[in-house]
């Protein structure tokens, strides 16, 4: 009897009559109260209804009943992050993983981590799995960060370093008074700082300010008489000593190219990088191997192939940190330049604003990225992605991360990804060879010409660039011209009431003179970073783009932003007739919105959404990114 029941009310929630399938699933535990699959499947109704809170409670009853139901833990750790319990949707999540290993469990932990910061790891539980999810990909490296940092820190000799760094800012610690103390074995044999150092910007003021100690203590070390006659010697203590300093400082260097060097200098400092780097360039000049610490400390400093003769450098035999530190600082620009010359020009770039903003990614490839997320993306994740072919067009595709998740996704579209800048193509290019990636045609381009070149698409992405235009609504409309009758377009422009904290920032580089070049945007941040007295311009500190010179320079110095309200959308979707199909935004928010304006029509209202806005101004700190569709059939 009970099968059949069960049977029956499953049938009604797969065909997607909740009010139906939640009917019988009551009357079920009615029947049978200590059923534990149906409390596990009622609590997934009423998360499809929207009832949260009766849902947790159902799948909580459903694992008292039978603690290693998989389903359960699975929508549990989703009903968690909706009423925004991160603690418990993470500890969740990785039970989910721990029962059963797959890649929706995989990115289900993964996308959970963006959320917290962890203050306990008993037995090293989270550690090793977020060490897992940094090394095998399970999602792009900058959801990771936050939580990997979090549980870095809780290395006790490393929080007690990063408080006596604080303390001294902006004083540096004494290179002998850091390297007598545990603190550099401690990092040394960090497995995930060392994972994190290579693969994305560290996004926190106080393990930078730690790492800028440590980069400036072994700086100073090489270039004093003692470390260049004793170079050999190792400045932590085991039998793997030189080993391990040489790939933490290897990591290091990884760390600060991948930031574009923006962690701050003393004057001191710098004048003592030139004595290493002139050292280093008499040596590679006489064909001399220089040291391997050598290299490994200056390229936290600057990038290699900035060497005289840096070319050498390839032709040897290194350490193998010190030979994928070459890889990275060498060879892939060298690469780089010569995938420039294999990419089209689509159109003409003779725009005034279009120039300028062409020569600030020339300068600064936005962003620099070393992993793309999972090439499947999750079952649960939100998608405009075409699946049966088509043609998609990508505009201004940066360095290609969004496009290259995107064509591994949907693999028979047929993309075109055009960007203003030859620098950020080519490194676009030179990643989608690394990464297999067969279905994208790179080129350049102007948007605002597109209109031109003879080509419509099934689909557009217009991602964070139309703001940046002279006018991004005429910008909009081109796109919109090349966009097929019921074609979807994914666009994402900066709000003007989220962004007030960059209001402030533009006004302290106004009245400071600061300029877009890489020693006023190290002092512009440390201006912050001590503005305690002002917590808007501080909050700046707080966003993962304030943490790469590329991405700093892009929130605060660009040369050509528009601010957007969501009435000037609306009025432009209405005059284009187009039809909204919704925000994009993490579940806790909607679920916020959908507490506050319970309307069924209210998720698609701009005029909702607006008013929303104005109670909420930090939802769309990022910038708003929602779908329109164009009318019409293909």
């Amino acid at each position: 009897m009970l099968s059949e029941l069960f049977k029956a009310a499953v049938a009604q929630h797969q065909a997607g009559a909740l009010a139906e399938a939640e009917r019988r699933y009551r009357y079920i535990l009615t029947q049978y109260p200590g059923h534990a699959e149906t409390h596990s499947r009622l609590g997934a109704v009423l998360m499809a209804r929207s009832k949260t809170k009766d849902a947790i409670s159902a799948m909580e009853r459903a694992l008292e009943l039978q603690p290693d139901l998989f389903e359960a833990h699975a929508n549990l750790s989703q009903a968690y992050i909706a009423v925004g319990d991160v603690t418990r949707a993470v500890d969740a999540a990785a039970r989910t993983l721990e029962l059963r290993e797959t890649p929706l469990t995989r990115a289900l932990f993964a996308k959970h981590l963006q959320f917290i910061q962890f203050k306990q790891d008993n037995n090293g539980r989270f550690r090793r799995i977020v060490l897992r999810a940094l090394s095998e990909g399970w999602d792009r490296p900058r959801t990771l960060t936050r939580a990997c940092i979090s549980l870095i820190k809780l290395n006790p000799i490393i929080a007690d370093w990063i408080t006596r760094s604080n303390a001294a800012w902006p004083d540096r610690l004494l290179p002998d008074e850091l390297f007598a103390s545990p603190l550099p074995a401690a990092l040394a044999a960090d497995r995930l700082l060392i994972g994190l150092l290579k693969r994305d910007p560290v996004t926190d003021i106080d393990l930078e300010r730690l790492l800028t100690n440590f980069r400036n203590a072994s700086l100073q070390n090489a270039v004093s008489e003692m470390a260049f006659s004793q170079r050999t010697e190792p400045q932590i203590a085991g039998e793997n000593a030189a080993e391990m300093q040489l790939d933490f400082s290897c990591a290091l260097a990884t760390q600060c190219f991948i930031n574009e060097y923006i962690f701050s200098q003393t004057y001191t400092e710098t004048a003592a990088a030139q004595r290493l780097r002139t050292s280093l360039e008499a040596v590679l000049a006489a064909q001399g191997p220089p040291p391997s610490l050598w290299l490994a400390i200056a390229g936290a400093y600057w990038p290699l192939h900035k060497l005289a003769n840096a070319q050498t450098l390839l032709v040897r035999q290194w350490p193998t940190p010190v030979e994928a530190l070459i890889a990275r600082q060498v060879k892939e620009p060298a690469q780089e330049r010569e995938l420039a010359a294999t990419i089209p020009a689509l159109t003409e770039i003779d725009d005034e604003v279009s120039r300028r903003v062409r020569q600030q990614y020339e300068e600064n490839p936005y962003p620099r990225w070393s992993a793309a997320g999972p090439s499947e993306r999750a079952a649960f994740l939100p998608t405009p992605a075409p699946k049966q072919g088509g043609d998609a067009l990508i505009a201004g595709c940066g360095t290609g991360l969004g496009a290259i998740e995107f064509a591994r996704e949907a693999r028979r579209v047929r993309i075109l990804a055009v960007d203003l800048s030859l620098a950020s193509l080519s490194y676009a290019k030179r990643m989608a060879v690394i990464l297999g990636v067969t279905n994208i045609e790179f080129a350049q381009g102007d948007i605002n010409k597109l209109g031109l070149i003879g080509r419509d698409f099934d689909f557009i992405d217009a991602s964070g660039v139309l703001h940046h235009l002279a006018d991004p609504w005429s910008g909009w409309r081109v796109l919109l011209s090349v966009l097929r009758p019921g074609g979807t377009m994914q666009v994402c422009l900066y709000s003007a009431l989220a962004r007030q904290n960059v209001v402030a920032g533009r006004a302290l580089i106004a009245e400071r003179g600061y300029r877009p070049i890489p020693e006023d945007i190290r002092r512009c941040r440390e201006a912050i970073m001590a503005a305690a007295d002002n917590p808007v311009l501080k909050s700046l500190s707080c966003i993962d783009d304030f943490f790469s010179a590329s991405e700093c320079r892009d929130m605060l110095f660009h040369v050509q932003e528009h601010q957007i309200t969501l009435p000037e959308i609306k009025s432009f979707i209405a005059d284009n007739n187009l039809q909204f199909t919704g925000f994009n935004l993490d579940r806790p928010a909607l679920q916020h919105f959908a507490a506050r304006f319970p309307q069924p029509s209210a998720l698609l209202d701009l005029d909702y959404w607006h008013r929303y806005e104005i109670e909420a101004p930090t939802t769309f700190l990022g910038m708003y990114q929602f779908w329109v569709r164009k009318p019409g059939f293909r």
